[in-house]
């Protein structure tokens, strides 16, 4: 585990919006219409003939249902709803939600890794859509990049920006297999997060936690080189691919990450109002919660709900935390995300 990068006292910051897009284009699905899908009609039969048990999913995963774009498995239609308009959207409502007039966001940070342009950068291209006259980048480092984006956002905000907008989208459902358990776990989402220059000194993030190790790089993706040329279509290799030999790695880097923001803020366990973390499945938020020694009563668990949306994951936990008043002003919280790249992290925050 290498030693990574640790950040303290990004103070006089605060959230002052925050915004989710499952815009009406897209569906609802749940566990049984995924059954239908992968078994037909007949799927309680087909699956008891296969030993599998419907209720798995549910049961064992914490999956209820997800949004989709997209149905995987199926040709992809350019008409269909893309990470861009789910960042566009989401950034509408994060900023009406924080009160902030447009003119006085001056950075946009972009967040996904199922961008639709091959060499556009999402930053300029939503902060466009949306009539922001700011600079703007495109984040992607796997499903913890808004851990990075936050951090980089609060760089900026200690450095003369007054607003930074982080919108961030996925449509994982279109680099999916249907005949996959992934098929379950995936979901599609926008969401977005306006973070402001605050005068109370504190405000803002406490101690912050970045690493990465790209030794992992080819363990977690899509396989398959751009542009597309026939041979990686032929071999299927523009789907996401997950190699099991990973998860040691990653569960190490989950369990390590809540101790070192631990020892780097002075914060004990029981100071933490909120856990907020990327939301995998049910397993993976019951072990960040043991990692941090915070009880699951104060940890967001909404992964039944949405199931893994990618890296926009942990902006929605957080996003539900507000909006549930599970986060409200003057709180203690902890973030934690890891996943492809390999990338992982986390901050706590005071609000």
């Amino acid at each position: 585990m290498t030693t990574g990068l640790t950040l303290k006292n990004l103070l006089n910051i605060e959230i002052t919006g925050s915004g989710t897009a499952f815009p009406e284009r897209g569906r609802w699905i749940t566990n049984e219409d995924i059954h239908q899908m992968i078994f037909g009609d007949n799927w309680a039969e087909k699956m008891a003939e296969k030993k599998l048990r419907p209720d798995y999913y549910e049961t064992e995963l914490g999956l209820k249902k997800r949004f989709w774009t997209h149905t995987p498995g199926t040709t992809i239609s350019h008409n269909e709803l893309t990470s861009a308009d789910l960042m566009i959207e989401a950034a509408e409502n994060a900023i009406k939600d924080s009160g902030v007039p447009k003119n006085e966001i001056d950075f946009t940070i972009a967040v996904t890794i199922t961008s639709p342009k091959y060499s556009t950068s999402m930053g300029p291209y939503i902060s466009g859509k949306l009539g922001l006259m700011a600079p703007a980048l495109e984040m992607k480092t796997g499903c913890a990049s808004n851990i990075f984006s936050i951090s980089l956002a609060a760089q900026l905000l200690q450095n003369g920006a007054r607003n930074v907008l982080i919108a961030c989208g996925e449509t994982t459902t279109k680099i999916l297999r249907m005949n996959s358990t992934m098929a379950y776990a995936g979901g599609d989402a926008g969401v977005a997060i306006v973070l402001s220059r605050s005068n109370a000194n504190n405000k803002g993030i406490v101690a912050a936690y970045l690493n990465t190790n790209g030794s992992y790089s080819d363990y977690m993706g899509v396989k398959g080189l751009m542009p597309p040329n026939q041979q990686e279509l032929d071999n299927d290799n523009y789907v996401l691919s997950y190699v099991e030999g990973t998860e040691e790695f990653l569960q190490q880097a989950w369990n390590t990450t809540p101790g070192i923001l631990y020892d780097a803020s002075g914060i004990r366990p029981d100071e933490i109002d909120c856990l907020i973390t990327h939301q995998v499945h049910k397993k993976r938020t019951i072990a960040a919660a043991k990692a941090a020694d915070v009880p699951m009563e104060k940890t967001i668990d909404i992964v039944g709900e949405i199931a893994n949306c990618g890296s926009t994951g942990v902006l929605l936990a957080l996003d539900n935390a507000r909006k549930t008043n599970r986060l409200s002003k003057n709180q203690t919280a902890m973030l934690v995300a890891g996943g492809g790249g390999i990338s992982w992290g986390g901050m706590i925050i005071k609000t």
